[in-house]
């Protein structure tokens, strides 16, 4: 199958390649349009006016002539501005209009009526640069205007991907999470300049290649726009079920311009801890710098563009142990010294524990006028980063330093983007090449590699030694994609012919706790070395290779893939202001077959057919079926009084997803031939050296362990069906009106299934009689767990938007909008992992079980988010300039279970779903006198206290509202032709007025107000206060307390 993928991949470039030079190139998908229809006074069409666009910074020309129809349209236009249009025919006035502004995927229209008299023609009002009238779904445009006028205090893609109503943005350790229209994180794509950059092999939550270290793809200054589509229904766009962000670099023009500029953070530009001890952060220093240039090389001709930054980040994560819910209460500051007496292993502080991150990104770009129907663009970006991911502590959970993990990530991307436009055609072609390098170690300073220990104490947990997931992981990838667009103009009707390819190799080395990891049941047991106190240790290792971490190379799983991808469309112009847009979209994904595993084939899988277990279809060795996905779109725009004031617009169509290569790649690296796993619960002794962990297979001999992840034979990629209506109202005093509605149908999703567990051994005694498992009777005990991938049907989605806004004459720029959304599935796919994907399944009656759909982590809920900005001239040389971003959301959904294992299908706790009690004869409380505390915490409740006697429901309720306001200040100083710029942005700026405001609160996802204290079949509970109390976010830099970043800027021209 390899071979047949690489031959695959010569003989679509050398197709593509001929069919471009047929139809010359042009450019990729990054472009608007300016169309429309020329006719005379008394509406007959004029064929040959001549239709000439300028370019107003680059002097580029763009001309054609109308058809017989008197139809035209100009394409390949960059987003933007300003254009100066004029439209001329002998004998007839011209038409002519400039300051021409155009969003990303935009066909402004422009429809003069010609008059033979000479007749001063009605001057075109044309609306605010941030409306697209063309727009047939939602879609949300961010211009350079708005970019420097919005706070920007991470300057990353996620604060202004936030400005899209039906986006969810959560910030974390490594970066930021973003959840498209109640979809999930991995579910979206990402282009720059055309080009692919998204993560596909989907370990970042950012979905950016690098974004596992915090660091974002490109530097702000290198942005010219960017734009979030949730459902445009184009099937030139793909790739995605959630949303489709765009990002447009910067061109040079004729005018040179450079600038320098840097910006600082640290403890004296930050708030105190208001909720705690209200001290100060610790000593710390968040520093960025860089450069920008741009200019022509040759006048209206050659231009470039140059960006490098440089990011030196020291975030500390300090931690009060005082607050330590474990037994051992604020003496576990010294716990650290007694690891060390006992083991002689320093694991490092609890506090401050700093996140660090160094990261270098360089972005060039050529633009080549070659002709006036050639354009061709060249663009480099490489970006570099090293982060320490730092373990934090929790009040739950005292997390030691040197159970961090160190990252390095490099990312290298060219593109190519040729653009070919005539009065009759447009073609473009973009080709692009990205290539990752992932680098993700245990952090070690003292070179000490020791196992991962976990010790309950109590309510607390602490946590030490080298990180599990760390111990031997690397990442190559390589994405090779050719886009290619054809546009063929025949009168009203616009016909795209296209392909999109993607060809993609990976080479991943996994090994889980390669280290061995433990879990202790006391703090004393792991101290004395007590095999009775040692609750569960698990460790994987190679089976072709006695070496350890990154050195078990041969254990990598060899990943190639190809997505061929061809389409069809029809944008026809029924009249002057009513536009459909009807196409097809084929997609061929291509696997490679995978290491095979004979003995499971022939011994193991009619064990399990024989135990009631379906594969349907699943072996060891054997890739997916090779379908071809069909994905059919209609839109339309309805102008309904041709002026762009009142529009109608939306549409039905298919989206598919790419599949995250990680969860595929398991299916590489888990066939039990390549990677071992043991698993011990209890009746061992604690091992610290890393070289002499306990292994049931030895390396090299042909024995078989480990995991099995296998995917049913016509696995489908996730799929959906998207129906959108949306309208747009512009009033004559400059306030505009859109409202969006949004509804996704899950066709096809990922479903699991853990086939190594049997039927239930019997059912609970007493109200809550759901069944029980023994998960040490595995159907096989060759190989640890055993996942089956496959595909459900089930689950759905919507959204609601409105939102006004207004650009008013003394320059303030208003915008404010209300969105809801709800999303319903059965798996939520939060894990990079198939077995975790299997193991975090919150449920009643067993992860196997029949689950129903019920609300996903991905619900968006009620969310409110406004922007201001204001611009105030002193005079010629000064400048003041006031941005300020509101957003106001519930926070993400959570669900009440108990607190350890009961349905014992799986070692992993906190996935039961409570059974709320009628009265106390329906649970077993180890005390019963806290009865009294449990039913006043149920009848406080109105979800609980509404469901006595049946199960909680995942995700029922939402957590709290939380309130930020974000704010920007620069100020533009004038020196001749200079300017200096001094910026203030201000994250959590309402904790800044009042110590008490800006609080980001929570509840925990998994919220356990009951413990188990003895499992089936008559299960004994504890009660515990204080489970759904309201919760800080203490995250120091994106949390509660206000940060401020100081920036100067001086621009050269």
């Amino acid at each position: 199958m390899e071979t047949n993928i690489k031959k695959m991949k010569k003989i679509l470039f050398s197709t593509i390649l001929i069919m471009c030079f047929l139809t010359t190139f042009a450019q990729g998908t990054t472009s608007s349009a300016i169309g429309g229809r020329v006719v005379d006074d008394t509406g007959t069409p004029l064929l040959g006016s001549n239709v000439v666009v300028t370019s107003i910074n680059t002097g580029v020309v763009y001309g054609v002539i109308t058809d017989q129809e008197g139809y035209y349209r100009i394409s390949g236009l960059k987003p933007g501005g300003p254009y100066k249009i004029e439209i001329t025919y002998t004998g007839f006035e011209n038409f002519s209009q400039d300051n021409i502004y155009l969003q990303l995927g935009q066909t402004e229209r422009f429809n003069p009526t010609l008059s033979s008299v000479l007749t001063e023609l009605d001057e075109v009002v044309i609306l605010a640069q941030d409306y697209n009238s063309d727009r047939t779904g939602n879609e949300t445009y961010i211009n350079r205007e708005k970019i420097d006028a919005l706070p920007q205090a991470s300057r990353s893609i996620g604060e202004f991907v936030r400005n899209s109503p039906f986006a969810q943005i959560e910030e974390g350790n490594d970066g930021f999470t973003i959840s498209i229209a109640g979809q999930n994180n991995r579910y979206n794509t990402i282009y720059i300049d055309g080009a692919v950059n998204n993560d596909i092999f989907g370990l970042a939550g950012s979905g950016t290649n690098g974004g596992q270290t915090g660091v974002n793809p490109i530097s702000l200054d290198a942005v010219e726009s960017f734009q979030v589509q949730v459902s445009p229904f184009d099937v030139k766009v793909g790739g995605f079920v959630g949303g489709a962000i765009n990002a447009v670099s910067r061109s040079g023009t004729n005018n040179f311009e450079a600038s320098a500029y840097y910006y600082l953070k640290n403890e004296n530009l930050a708030g105190k801890d208001s909720w705690d001890l209200n001290e100060k952060l610790p000593e710390f220093s968040n520093n960025l710098y860089g450069i920008r240039l741009g200019g022509a090389i040759t006048e209206n001709k050659l231009f470039y563009f140059i960006n490098y930054e440089r990011q030196d980040d020291e975030t500390p994560n300090p931690w009060n142990s005082a607050n330590y819910a474990g037994d051992l209460g604020s003496a576990i500051s010294g716990f650290g010294q007694q690891i060390q007496n006992t083991y002689g292993y320093n694991p490092g502080t609890l506090s401050p524990n700093s996140t660090l991150l160094e990261s270098d990104k360089l972005n060039v770009r050529l633009d080549l006028n070659a002709s006036e129907k050639d354009n061709l663009s060249l663009t480099f970006r490489y970006t570099e980063a090293n982060n320490i991911e730092a373990r934090t502590s929790k009040d739950v959970n005292a997390r030691f330093l040197q159970g961090s993990e160190a990252f390095v990530s490099k990312n290298t991307n060219l593109s190519l983007n040729w653009t070919h436009q005539t009065s009759k055609l447009n073609n473009s072609l973009v080709v692009s090449l990205n290539t990752t390098r992932d680098d993700r170690d245990p952090l070690n300073d003292d070179n000490v590699r020791f196992p991962r220990v976990r010790i309950q104490d109590g309510a607390g947990r602490i946590e030490f030694g080298s990180e599990p997931f760390s111990t031997s992981n690397l990442l190559d990838q390589d994405v090779f994609t050719i886009t290619n667009n054809l546009e063929l103009y025949k009168g009203k009707h616009t016909l795209t012919i296209g392909t999109h390819n993607e060809f993609y190799s990976s080479t991943n080395l996994f090994i889980r706790q390669n280290y061995g990891d433990y879990f202790y049941n006391s703090p004393e047991g792991f101290l004395n070395n007590d095999p009775s106190e040692l609750d569960n240790m698990f460790r994987s290792y190679s089976l072709l290779s006695s070496s350890l971490g990154d050195d078990a190379i041969e254990s990598a799983a060899v990943t190639d893939y190809a997505q061929i991808g061809f389409y069809l469309q029809d944008d026809y112009q029924v009249s002057t202001n009513f536009k459909v847009t009807a196409g097809l979209r084929f997609d061929i994904p291509i696997f490679s077959d995978r290491p095979t595993n004979t003995d499971f084939n022939t011994r193991t899988i009619p064990l399990l057919e024989a135990a009631g277990k379906d594969l349907q279809g699943a072996i060891v060795g054997e890739s997916i079926d090779t379908q071809v996905y069909f994905s059919p779109r209609f839109g339309f725009n309805w102008d309904i009084n041709g002026d762009k004031r009142n529009v109608l617009r939306g549409g039905i169509g298919v989206f598919l997803s790419r599949m995250p290569m990680v969860w595929y790649a398991g299916s590489y690296n888990n066939t039990g031939t390549t990677v071992g796993g043991d698993a011990y619960f209890g009746g061992i002794s604690f091992e610290p050296d890393v070289t002499n962990q306990p292994q049931r297979v030895a390396a090299g001999t042909g024995g078989l362990s480990g995991q099995i992840d296998l995917y049913s034979k016509d696995f489908k990629m996730p799929q959906r069906l998207k129906i959108a209506l949306g309208f747009d109202k512009v009033f004559n005093d400059g306030w505009k009106i859109s409202f969006d509605g949004l509804f996704n149908d899950v066709i096809q999703d990922f479903a699991y299934e853990g086939l190594h567990v049997g039927g239930p051994i019997g059912l609970l005694n007493g109200a809550d009689n759901r069944p029980y498992y023994n998960r040490r009777e595995a159907l096989d005990n060759t190989y640890d767990r055993m996942i089956l991938v496959y595909n459900t049907d089930k689950g759905y989605s919507y959204n609601l938007g409105l939102s006004a806004s207004k650009k008013f004459d003394n320059g303030i720029d208003f915008s404010a909008t209300y969105s809801y959304g709800d999303s319903f599935a059965i798996y939520e796919q939060t894990s990079s992992q198939n077995s975790s994907n299997w193991r975090g399944q919150v449920h009643v009656n067993g992860r196997n079980s029949q689950l129903p759909v019920e609300r996903s982590r991905f619900a968006q809920g009620h969310r409110v988010i406004s922007s201001i900005s204001y611009n105030y001239e002193w005079n010629d040389n000064l400048k003041t300039s006031f941005g300020l971003f509101y957003e106001g959301r519930q926070g993400v959904p959570y669900s009440y279970v108990y607190n350890g294992r009961l349905a014992n299908d799986d070692s992993r706790t906190n996935r039961a779903l409570m059974y709320i009690p009628r009265d106390a004869s329906e649970i077993n409380l180890e005390d019963s006198s806290n009865w009294s505390a449990l039913n006043s915490f149920i009848e406080s409740n109105d979800y609980l206290s509404g469901r006595r006697g049946q199960y909680a429901e995942k995700n029922a309720l939402f957590g709290p509202w939380s309130d930020i306001v974000d704010l920007r200040i620069a100020q533009d100083i004038k020196i001749q032709k200079n300017t200096l710029q001094i910026t203030m942005d201000i994250f959590n700026f309402s904790n800044l007025v009042n110590k008490n405001w800006g609080r980001k609160f929570f509840i925990p996802s998994l919220t356990t107000p009951l413990v188990i204290e003895q499992g089936g079949p008559d299960p004994q509970f504890s009660w515990r206060s204080g489970s759904d109390d309201l919760r800080v976010n203490t995250n120091n830099t994106i949390g509660s307390r206000w940060v401020a970043q100081l920036g100067v800027r001086y621009t050269f021209k």
